[in-house]
């Protein structure tokens, strides 16, 4: 039980630590982009500056038209909320597939030499996730009310039970409001720093493009790689052992016979030694060795 205990404390931990941080991003961004809404209403994902009253129905004429009426409200705030959810797939689809853009180029084309591209690389970067994490923040489920059938209502008779319901959908377009304001704030933060990752990108590859010529790159990268000793040693290969001792060859026509010089000496020992490898006296040896 105590380590069961335990883990449960920690998963909790975690729970309202993942909560509480994405809360302050949350908080923290509305707040960079110029919204002010407070740390309570981030919590509770709607503004609670909407309030509902019920309103007094004992001098109402036409039951029938004010539920009507109310009906409408009430899907009035079903469709905006349809439609900012819309936009909000839309931005997160774009935010995904940026993301994914950059992190295909980031190693070869968004690779830059300046420091201060590259810092304005790590903003985009960061405002992208944020956009990205701010969006999945919307996506969250939050309370709202709902039209509901409760055992007060049995009881009631005609009249009653359509001004019940007349404040029910009234009290739920309000909630319904509260949250959806809430969400087009959000939505709006979001939008914000997709749009200043999706500019300083451009604005980086703009420059990029304009100030580094192809060519300048190719030769940088040429003296690199001529001045690369391990691309050497790989071009060079593993050097090879000593290799076999060829064939010798067969020895060509003795010279012509020079003239006698003048005031010549002859020395014998050198003549007997011109004999003695001249091959054709061996040949003669042998000859003479076989015909007897």
């Amino acid at each position: 039980m105590t380590v069961a205990k335990t883990l449960q404390r920690l998963l909790d931990w975690f729970h309202y630590a993942r909560k509480e941080w994405m809360c302050f991003l949350a908080y923290v961004s509305m707040r960079f982009y110029g919204i002010e809404p407070t740390l309570e209403d981030v919590r509770e994902e709607s503004y609670s500056h909407r309030q509902h009253s019920n309103r007094n129905l004992d001098q109402a004429k036409d039951l029938d038209g004010l539920l009507s009426m109310a009906k409408d409200c009430w899907k009035r705030a079903v469709d905006r909320r349809a439609a900012v959810t819309d936009k909000c797939k839309t931005l997160l689809t774009l935010s995904s597939l940026l993301l994914g853009i950059v992190g295909v180029l980031l190693p070869k084309q968004l690779t830059f030499d300046a420091h201060w591209m590259r810092l304005l690389v790590l903003v985009s970067i960061l405002s992208l996730l944020n956009a990205v994490a701010l969006l999945v923040v919307f996506f969250g489920i939050g309370r709202e009310m709902v039209i509901a059938l409760d055992q007060e209502n049995v009881g009631l008779d005609t009249n009653d039970l359509k001004k019940s319901l007349i404040n029910s959908y009234l009290a739920c377009q309000v909630s319904m409001d509260g949250r959806t304001d809430y969400l087009v704030d959000l939505f709006k933060t979001a939008r914000f720093f997709f749009l200043t990752a999706f500019s300083l990108l451009v604005l980086l590859v703009s420059v990029n493009f304009f100030t580094q010529s192809p060519t300048g790159e190719v030769e940088k990268t040429i003296a690199e790689l001529r001045g690369s000793p391990e691309l050497i040693e790989l071009l060079r290969g593993p050097k090879g052992g000593p290799g076999e001792k060829g064939d010798t060859g067969s020895e060509g026509p003795q010279g012509e016979k020079g003239e006698r010089g003048e005031n010549g000496k002859v020395d014998l020992s050198d003549i007997v030694d011109a004999l003695v490898k001249d091959p054709r006296l061996e040949m003669l040896v042998k000859k003479a060795i076989e015909s007897d």
